[in-house]
């Protein structure tokens, strides 16, 4: 006898389709922009506004889990929309793709997952109509800057313009250090994202240079045979910093065609069809010694962390029903760093783990935050004055508050918040795990006395400019330390401190310290000269003699005699001590200036001071 025939079971209900859910998201947007001063609704006020309960909100919103037809159509009529046949699709029972957590950046453009921060998305999209348009977003790595740009780029072919994301990582090392190299390799990519035949050295003539010649490539070549306008996104753009001159030239290139956009002659409709997004890490300026790009962006958006009410929504679109207070832990525990909330929720997804749990035995060595914490750590080996920031952070109970630029560095590697002028650890996780790493340095590290040149750099009536113009001239003071940090790693320097106006660097030899104070000295008077415009002027003083090293810092009379140096250096000038005179006199093509015997309280004779020509 044949077993009895079990019929299927019948597959009920609907789900949001990708083209559902992206109107219902804008049209949400749009009335949030509105009506909720720009923030996302909560789960509160959506239930209030639709008349659906809570969880049925969670099985629409996560589009993995059947609701009926009726159900969408209350939600799509709550913010002025009609359900279409196309905003929704049978549910497959089969189908797991949305309860796959991305763990890698982007987050696709079909996910759940993303989560929108009001009002960025629209203010990219306004921005990239408009003729001629430009758009920065900086952030550290891992904050959500690329999925942020697919999204831009989304809407921009919704627009009907033709998009090419370029990531300037898959340059080879061959091609980014050589910039007649790398701009023809920037125009050939362009070329065939375009589809169009490779004619670069047709149109390159090496009389002319490689920015006037990739200028011309544009405008003879390419921009003519766009109908629409053209979103050119350069992913990763930071990659060229570790290359400043070729950063300084083809961000300045950049900077050009903006500006030719508004000329008014007979090319400035070409290069308005052409619109740029460039993407770049703060923790590269903070880490690394951030070499300036010389390029201002029509909009410029420094890319924050989820707030409570983003992660509220990120855990109820994994499908927890968490209380209030369970969510609050959580984000006191990682805060709203983006890469490290799809870490933990996949986990807890993942391996079942209750909540509670999961928040009572976690610990900062726990294997999903080892590598990522790990490389935070990594990083900051390479700046005292970062280290030694660290130290004090998560050795203190309150907030610490640091010189301004200090603080600012602090803010761009993305451990740190800043309220009121003080700075404290991102979140617990960072607290617990550099208190236990960095607390006993000072036991690993003990003083140590050596030789050493130090230099002093301070600013030259940096407090009046700042009382007058004080935006501008902070940002220029940035971009000068962001100089004085890069050079300082090519000299061998080590950075002991940032002050409000300036540095404190040593080096292993006086030579290496000339040096770099004259390669500074050199490039501000030259960048001066190059943009016709005035930059802040800076006094440098540097002194050789023993100094006690340990794991906060530098100390010792000689620090104190390098400070009273920088300030008898002319304005612009560098002042050296006989010391140091004596170890450099054979290796200067002319001989300092000498300044005289002078006497500072923590020398015991008189020392004679030099100026350097």
């Amino acid at each position: 006898m044949s077993p009895k025939h079990q019929p299927s079971k019948r597959q009920r209900g609907v789900i949001l389709s990708v083209q559902g859910w992206q109107r219902l998201k804008a049209a949400q947007r749009k009335l949030a922009f509105q009506d909720n001063r720009g923030k996302p609704y909560t789960l509160e006020q959506l239930s209030e506004r639709t008349h659906l309960s809570p969880n049925t909100l969670i099985k629409v919103r996560r589009r993995t889990i059947p609701v009926d037809r009726k159900t969408l159509m209350s939600y799509f009529s709550a913010f002025d929309l009609t359900l279409n046949l196309n905003d929704y699709t049978k549910a497959d029972t089969n189908s797991s793709h949305y309860d796959q957590v991305p763990l890698k950046s982007p987050v696709p453009l079909d996910s759940p997952f993303y989560i929108e921060r009001l009002p960025l998305e629209s203010l990219c999209h306004e921005t990239l109509i408009k003729p001629g348009s430009s758009i920065q977003i900086v952030a550290p790595k891992q904050m959500g800057k690329t999925s942020l740009m697919t999204r831009i780029l989304q809407q921009a072919r919704e627009e009907g313009f033709h998009t090419i994301p370029l990531n300037l990582q898959l340059a080879e090392f061959a091609i980014v250090r050589d910039l007649q190299r790398f701009l023809q390799w920037f125009c050939a990519v362009v070329t065939r994202g375009l589809g169009l035949p490779h004619q670069v050295p047709t149109y390159w003539d090496d009389i002319y240079g490689g920015n006037a010649n990739t200028t011309y490539y544009f405008e003879t070549y390419l921009l003519p045979q766009l109908d629409n306008p053209l979103v050119l996104a350069l992913d990763d753009a930071d990659i060229l910093f570790n290359y400043p001159e070729i950063a300084r030239d083809f961000f300045s290139l950049l900077q050009t065609w903006g500006e030719k956009a508004s000329y008014g002659d007979r090319c400035s409709q070409l290069w308005q069809k052409l619109r740029l997004v460039i993407v770049n890490s703060t923790d590269v300026y903070a880490m690394s010694g951030g070499k300036s790009m010389e390029f201002t962006a029509e909009l410029s958006l420094q890319l924050p962390e989820f707030t409570r009410e983003h992660v509220q929504e990120l855990v109820i679109r994994h499908g927890f029903s968490w209380q209030p207070q369970q969510v609050t832990q959580l984000y006191q525990l990682i805060g709203g760093h983006p890469y490290l909330l799809q870490l933990t929720l996949n986990a807890i997804k993942t391996e079942k783990i209750p909540i509670d749990q999961f928040l009572a035995t976690v610990t900062a060595e726990a294997d999903i935050y080892r590598e990522h914490l790990h490389q935070c750590l990594e990083h900051l080996h390479q700046d005292s004055a970062l280290m030694n920031a660290l130290i004090q952070l998560a050795n203190s109970s309150t907030p610490v508050e640091f010189e301004p630029i200090l603080t600012r560095r602090l803010q761009n590697l993305g451990l740190v918040q800043v309220a009121q002028g003080k700075v404290k650890l991102r979140c617990q996780l960072y607290h617990h795990y550099f208190r236990d790493r960095l607390k006993p340095l000072g036991l690993k590290f003990p003083p140590e006395t050596r030789q050493a040149s130090m230099v002093v750099i301070e600013g030259v009536n940096l407090t009046a400019n700042l009382l007058a113009h004080p935006e501008p001239t902070f940002n220029q003071l940035y971009k000068d330390l962001q100089l004085f940090v890069q050079l300082a790693q090519e000299f061998d320097g080590k950075i002991i401190k940032s002050i409000d106006q300036g540095m404190l660097i040593v080096f292993p030899s006086c030579l290496q310290a000339i040096n770099f104070a004259q390669e500074i000295q050199l490039t501000l008077q030259s960048a001066v000269q190059r943009d016709l415009t005035p930059g802040l002027c800076y006094r440098i003083g540097i002194h050789w003699e023993d100094v006690i090293f340990c794991y906060t810092g530098v100390s010792g009379p000689g620090v104190n005699i390098a400070h009273h140096l920088t300030a008898e250096a002319p304005p612009g000038g560098i002042c050296i001590s006989h010391s140091v005179y004596e170890a450099i006199a054979n290796h200067l093509p002319q001989p300092p200036q000498p300044m005289g015997q002078w006497q500072f309280e923590d020398s015991e004779q008189p020392i004679a001071l030099y100026q350097l020509k």
